[in-house]
C-alpha cells in the first residue's frame, strides 16, 4: 500500500532512514515495526494479565480466544465470529496464534 504522510519531523526520519540503514531493513519496514510497537504498547497503563487458563487453551489450540469485562467468553474458529461476540461488551482482548508476527510479537487488544 503506498501511503502519503504529512508533518513527518524531518530530523527524526532522517534518523529512521540511518538506523533502517544499519539494519539493513527498507523505511517502510521500519514504519511497520515501529507502528506495530505502538499498537502493541501504547496502552502499557492500563496493562492487564490474563490468568485465564480457558483463555490460554484456546489460543494454544488455534482458536480466536476472547476475555471480555473480566472474563473468558470463548474460543472461536473465526476472527468474524469472536469480533462480533465481541461488541456485545465494553473491553475485550483477543488473541490468537495467527496474530503472530514475529516471535515476541502478539497483536490482539480490542
Amino acid at each position: 500500500m503506498k501511503v502519503t504522510i504529512k508533518g513527518v519531523d524531518e530530523r527524526l526520519y532522517k534518523m529512521l532512514k540511518a538506523k533502517a540503514s544499519i539494519e539493513g531493513i527498507s523505511v517502510s519496514e521500519a514504519i511497520n515495526k515501529a507502528i506495530k510497537l505502538w499498537l502493541v504498547n501504547k496502552d502499557l497503563d492500563r496493562l492487564m494479565v490474563i490468568k485465564s487458563k480457558e483463555f490460554w487453551d484456546a489460543v494454544n489450540d488455534g482458536k480466536y480466544a476472547l476475555f471480555c469485562d473480566g472474563n473468558f467468553i470463548g474460543g472461536f474458529d473465526s476472527e468474524e465470529g469472536m469480533i462480533k461476540e465481541a461488541r456485545k461488551y465494553k473491553k475485550c482482548y483477543a488473541l490468537s496464534k495467527k496474530w503472530l508476527i514475529e516471535e515476541g510479537e502478539v497483536t490482539g487488544v480490542l
